[in-house]
């Protein structure tokens, strides 16, 4: 199954929920896309957060980088980040085809 999801919410439990379950799935095969959205930008900023412990690790569950919207934000938030996070991280594709994936989640 190919899934993009989605996090939105600028909370670390949502934001949390919403990683761990792509993380899972990921585990057991499934083709997962991450898009973080400018308000968790904040979590990704704190080391001790889950979040960003959990972007570090994509290339563990063979992910690929997490999508980061076209913006102004996303070239600040890359260049502040520690390179180990920014190398799971680039800006998201031009075009983005809804129906290439069965199923999208937003967090």
């Amino acid at each position: 199954m190919r899934l993009l999801i989605q996090l939105h919410t600028p909370t670390e439990a949502a934001s949390y929920e919403g990683c761990a379950l792509a993380l899972t799935l990921a585990t057991f095969g499934h083709e997962v896309q991450l898009y973080l959205d400018a308000p968790v930008f904040g979590l990704l900023m704190q080391p001790e957060s889950r979040l960003h412990g959990m972007i570090q690790s994509l290339d563990l569950y063979d992910m690929p980088a997490a999508w980061l919207p076209d913006d102004v934000f996303s070239g600040w938030v890359i260049g502040m980040l520690p390179v180990d996070l920014t190398s799971q991280l680039m800006l998201v594709p031009e075009i983005i085809r809804s129906q290439d994936f069965e199923q999208i989640l937003t967090f």
